[in-house]
């Protein structure tokens, strides 16, 4: 067997999920933030699952009981900078927070309550190979957190920008809201909305090539360069997909939003690819299509492959996984070889060649994940790595020895012995 894709190349795969320091088991798993960082990145080699921790100067580990979101997550990234923009829920109010009320019951006894609105969260851009964390000043007029991207500031110098893609229904036009770490303000930008009757909903904002593209899998890409004087929005429709058995003839949104919940479309060796998992029914195989888009200038969309998950099957590779013959769940695309895709299978996370229809990276252990990851793909990131964490990382896969089809040890695999 080939040498495993990972072994060659420096990244992770990231957990969106974020660990708040000092909530009573945060040295666990090596999740510990070093003294005077703001964050720690807990290198795991694939298929293990890597995750941040962050210090309470970013999110403490109790939190405001109205908040929306109870920990903090990771929105997007850039790795080419190695920044994360991170979501942190906001710290319990003071206990004299909001306006004083009263009522007086039945008997005329005066009861007192303070009325106060919902604490909104924070938001942080985090540098992860230097371990610190920039708090974003509060937006006004924010409308969807995962709509937010984050991008470097062309020519370097730690500058950067988050921008959030605001539009309404049957508008030509929408806005930009972006927050550029260079002015230290908030600012809106009018640009286009190239399909003004659809809802969009993003599921991914993907930093590439100096651009944000902001990922619908239903309906397409949206590109900008939010840096730019004329902010020209370019518009990429995805390649038609398979229609689950049951919504021909329905509602075209219904259906598609179905037919978006069984893709997902990442970079892998420089390139978008639209992955799509076929509807399985009657406990039948499903087939897994790949896509990549040769010309962001006509948004053509060529062919790649299209494999049954029965040939997967049938695989000894498979078979010394000892894993069930079960359709699973599209996790993520290898960011350099695109012919090697991950799936969710239960508790199981596992690497697949799709054009050699093998299984080249698995672990016969739980992963540590949230409950929802098992049917959400995203809820983990694959995650190119800085030159300052990549040494870190080789360290962690020749320690655990983690890579191929066969078994590691059930436990944790070690922290990197720096910290990072």
């Amino acid at each position: 067997m080939a040498p495993p894709p990972s072994s060659t190349t420096s990244w992770v795969i990231l957990s969106r999920e974020v660990r708040a320091c000092g909530d009573g088991d945060g040295d666990r798993g090596g999740l510990v933030v070093p003294e005077g960082a703001d964050l720690s990145l807990d290198l795991a080699v694939p298929p293990r699952v890597a995750a941040l921790a962050v210090s309470p100067r970013v999110s403490q580990a109790e939190v405001d009981p109205c908040a929306r979101r109870k920990s903090p997550c990771v929105l997007a990234i850039d790795p080419s900078a190695g920044l994360v923009l991170l979501l942190a829920p906001p710290p319990p109010a003071p206990a004299d927070a909001g306006r004083l009320r009263s009522w007086t019951d039945a008997d005329g006894k005066v009861h007192m309550f303070r009325v106060s609105t919902i604490p909104g969260p924070r938001y942080f851009v985090c540098d992860v190979a230097a371990r610190t964390a920039s708090h974003v000043p509060d937006p006004e007029g924010l409308i969807f957190n995962n709509d937010l991207g984050v991008i470097a500031a062309p020519g370097g110098g730690g500058n950067y920008m988050v921008v959030e893609y605001q539009f309404i229904v049957g508008g030509g036009k929408a806005t930009f809201l972006c927050f550029s770490s260079e002015t230290g303000v908030w600012e809106k930008k009018d640009v286009d909305n190239p399909l003004p009757r659809w809802i969009w909903r993003f599921c991914d904002v993907v930093s590439h090539g100096g651009k944000l593209c902001w990922v619908d899998t239903a309906a397409g890409l949206l590109f900008c360069d939010p840096f730019a004087d004329e902010t020209d929005m370019e518009y990429v429709p995805l390649p038609e997909g398979d229609l689950a058995p049951g919504h021909e003839g329905g509602c075209g949104y219904c259906s598609e939003r179905a037919l978006a919940t069984r893709r997902c479309v990442q970079l892998s060796d420089g390139k978008f690819r639209c992955v799509e998992m076929g509807c399985a029914s009657d406990g039948a195989a499903p087939k897994v299509s790949m896509r990549t888009l040769v010309d962001l200038e006509t948004g053509v969309w060529t062919l790649e492959y299209a494999v049954s998950f029965a040939d997967i099957w049938a695989s000894e590779s498979y078979k010394a996984t000892k894993l069930p013959e079960k359709a699973p769940s599209l996790a993520l695309v290898h960011p350099k070889n695109p012919d090697v895709l991950y799936f969710f299978l239960e508790d199981q996370l596992f690497g697949v060649d799709l054009r050699e229809k093998e299984v080249v990276e698995y672990e016969a252990h739980k992963m540590t994940l949230p409950e929802n990851a098992r049917v959400f793909s995203h809820c983990v990131l694959p995650m190119e790595l800085p030159p300052a964490l990549s040494a870190g990382l080789f360290r962690e896969g020749a320690a655990s020895g983690v890579n191929g089809v066969t078994s590691a040890s059930p436990t944790s695999p070690p922290s990197d012995p720096n910290g990072a």
